[in-house]
């Protein structure tokens, strides 16, 4: 059998990394921040091979047994992850506020614009409107001129500040593109091991559902590959700060 990839040994030498003067105190702190994250690694881990085994048509019983719980268990435990970011009663709860300014900038693009429904180009664009997200570093990080990116999509920044309350996003109306968009960002940051969604959730998530605004992008040199590698290496950057969770 191979070798378990996170020995006890390699955790340790982690932890005592994160702060080296650190005294007993300091490193039994970082010891329950990195056990919590490694919890939310484990979620996101069996989480994918449940989607990988109700992708293949098993059963939720069959599911529940080979986890050793109940059908009810494990549908209890996974099932809401499918829900639709935006849905009733938690619209938005799981976005950063960096990831609602965005949405509300994409809203005020489509309103300007005189659009009943905000579309993902819009989406994408309400992403790279604050040049301190991920997304908008990553597109840094990849040399896209972000006003070209403008300009492929068909939308400018916004201007001026937007609501970005839950309560006022829920107002919006999002095309089935957009809906489909928030469905792959949901995806992403349960790939990435993510209890959120920040902008580059969003940015993927809109590269992942396909179609049109995907094309265009990746035109101009912003492939969903591409993409995901950038947000990788901005991602590991953060991960010097352990403690920080991206806005």
């Amino acid at each position: 059998m191979p070798a378990f990839p996170a020995p006890l040994d390699n955790l340790i030498a982690y932890v005592r990394n994160l702060q080296p003067d650190g005294g007993p105190l300091d490193r039994l702190s970082d010891a329950v921040t990195a056990a919590d994250e490694l919890n939310e690694q484990a979620d996101a881990l069996i989480g994918y091979f449940v989607d990988q085994a109700r992708s293949s048509g098993a059963p939720w019983s069959q599911i529940g047994a080979a986890m050793g719980v109940s059908k009810q268990a494990a549908q209890k435990r996974f099932v809401a992850r499918d829900d639709e970011p935006t849905s009733a009663g938690k619209a938005f709860s799981r976005f950063t506020p960096r990831a609602r300014a965005a949405v509300a900038a994409a809203g005020q693009l489509a309103h300007a614009a005189g659009e009943d429904e905000v579309g993902v180009a819009s989406l994408v664009a309400g992403c790279l409107d604050d040049n301190g997200g991920i997304a908008a570093r990553a597109v840094e990080r990849l040399e896209v001129d972000v006003a070209r990116v403008y300009e492929t999509l068909g939308w400018g920044p916004a201007q001026g500040g937007s609501d970005a309350d839950p309560t006022a996003l829920r107002q919006l109306h999002f095309a089935a593109s957009c809906r489909s968009a928030f469905k792959e960002a949901l995806k992403v940051a349960l790939r990435l091991g993510h209890n959120y969604i920040g902008t580059e959730h969003l940015l993927l998530g809109a590269v992942a559902a396909g179609g049109d605004v995907a094309q265009r992008l990746s035109a101009v040199g912003l492939s969903e590959e591409l993409l995901d590698s950038a947000v990788a290496v901005e991602l590991a950057e953060l991960q010097l700060l352990p403690r920080r969770r991206p806005t």
